[in-house]
């Protein structure tokens, strides 16, 4: 039996969804705390605390392709063929991890910590690159491909609710008020359930065998670096891939800024202690494990675009929500953030859960295009994107900060130009970039059904069928979905690397 034929039982979804606890946990402790970490225990003003960010995102964005390439790749060599070109690099990460507590020792200098800092990006870019091609590898079926996605998403919400409970606890123990070491104690924990993690999904994941890989190899250096080139950047021509980075770059930033600010606006807006950020982490995160599930059934019935729509949606009226806490001075405070803080939970879970589970089937469409499976290509290009994304985002916003007033070191008041930017970033620009989610979810096109005829007539081609026999309703699918007539696909172009070109 083949690889990618094997059953896909609980304990698989179970331990690939797993994997997340690294993809969702890390990126959410360092998302609610590390920047309020820096500038409040470090001695770090809020432009080299972002500046740590971008510096070490945009050198992680020339990793993000070019890991790709080596895991589509890795196949030629003895680690690869050994132990798999994709899960090699998992086993590899599992005692890595003890990097990340490295990220939480107060005291250094901003060298230290942007050096820790780049040195985790470059390992979390390690595991993730090759985790997200895992169901590509594992299956061709819609719904199960779905499932594992789900599994993933749910797991990210295990994972938010433990990087919520985890540093609540430490502060309630310890009385962590002003004191650094329940962060330095949440990410000694956190290594170790990451590593667990990351066993388990070694242990019960598969890839294609090497006898399945179609085999890709260059002359040389210099023609690999071409290759390389060549197709990440040739992903952009695929339009569901465009359309997709438009879902995935707007909602998930929208996403991702809000967890920056979300800190500073319970902190200082609201008056509120660190303990009850954790604690509202903690209830979204059970929220969105319970909307990840709503939303994964939904889109498995009726497809991606609708559910994904509701789910931003929610996110942009919880904003306006806290926002109005606010300003209105609204009586019973804590129990009105609650009560949003739930509300936002049931939709943030689609946001996150929907652009990966479309991720798992972009491969299928650029086959179409290219005639070439590139599935780690799609995924070093798409992180790529999204840690661009990321890195901007965190660091205009500590400009934001800096050019507001806001103080570095000070933990309980800041002047009102800083609480009136706090609140006009998550106004403009958490709902904006929500908005521009929406936009492309209109023009997005791939859904169960499309797809399914895509796979139909990828296995009538492969076994013998003509393409001059193709119908006028798949020529037209085929021209909607990758942006080129069906003559001029199944690489009868020139998208991406063509050998001896």
């Amino acid at each position: 039996m083949a690889d990618n034929q094997k059953k896909i039982t609980l304990l698989t979804r179970f331990s690939y969804g797993s994997g997340n606890l690294i993809g969702s946990g890390a990126l959410a402790i360092s998302a609610a705390w590390l920047l309020y970490f820096y500038t409040t225990f470090c001695g770090l003003s809020a432009i080299q605390a972002t500046l740590i960010f971008s510096i070490a995102t945009y050198l992680d964005v020339i990793l993000n392709p070019l890991m790709g390439f080596i895991t589509d790749n890795f196949n030629h060599t003895k680690l690869g063929r050994r132990f798999g070109r994709r899960r090699f690099f998992i086993l590899f990460a599992i005692p890595c991890m003890i990097i990340y507590p490295l990220l939480w020792l107060d005291g250094m200098n901003f060298w230290y910590y942007l050096t820790t800092y780049i040195l985790f990006e470059f390992i979390y870019t390690m595991i993730m690159i090759p985790y997200n091609t895992l169901p590509v590898e594992m299956t061709k079926n819609f719904d199960q491909r779905t499932y594992l996605a789900g599994s993933k998403a749910m797991f990210g919400k295990v994972a938010n609710f433990l990087a919520a409970a985890i540093p609540g606890v430490f502060f309630y123990l310890f009385d962590g008020k002003d004191s650094p070491l329940p962060f330095l104690l949440t990410g000694i924990t956190y290594a170790s359930i990451m590593a667990v993690a990351l066993i388990l999904l070694y242990l019960n994941s598969w890839e294609k065998s090497v006898d399945e890989i179609e085999d890709e190899t260059t002359s040389g250096l210099k023609e690999s670096i071409v290759k390389l080139f060549s197709d990440v950047f040739s992903t952009f021509r695929l339009k569901t891939f465009r359309n997709h980075l438009g879902m995935y770059l707007f909602g998930f930033g929208a996403e991702w800024l809000f967890a920056a600010t979300f800190t500073y606006f319970v902190v200082f807006n609201l008056g509120q202690p660190k303990t009850f950020v954790s604690q509202m982490n903690s209830l979204s995160s059970i929220c969105q494990l319970i909307s990840t599930a709503f939303f994964m059934a939904w889109c498995v019935k009726r497809g991606f675009k609708k559910p994904f729509v509701i789910a931003i949606l929610i996110v942009i009226s919880s904003v306006i929500g806290y926002i109005g806490v606010y300003y209105l001075n609204m009586p019973h405070v804590t129990w009105i953030v609650i009560g949003i803080t739930i509300w936002f939970g049931l939709g943030t879970g689609g946001v996150y859960y929907i652009p990966w589970s479309v991720y798992t089937f972009l491969a299928d469409i650029d086959e179409v295009l290219t005639g070439r499976r590139r599935e780690g290509i799609y995924a070093g290009a798409m992180t790529m994107a999204g840690k661009l994304m990321r890195a901007t985002i965190v660091f205009v916003l500590g400009i934001v900060l800096k050019y507001s007033g806001f103080v570095s070191g000070v933990d309980a008041v800041q002047p009102e130009s800083a609480i009136t930017a706090i609140n006009s970033v998550l106004v403009f620009g958490v709902c904006g970039m929500a908005l521009l989610g929406i936009f492309f979810t209109y023009r997005m096109k791939l859904d169960k059904s499309t797809h399914a005829l895509i796979i139909q007539e990828l296995d009538r081609l492969k076994n013998g069928g003509k393409k001059e026999d193709a119908t006028p309703e798949i020529r037209s699918l085929v021209k909607e979905l990758t942006g080129f007539d069906y003559d001029n696909c199944f690489g009868n172009n020139n998208v991406g690397f063509k050998q001896h070109q």
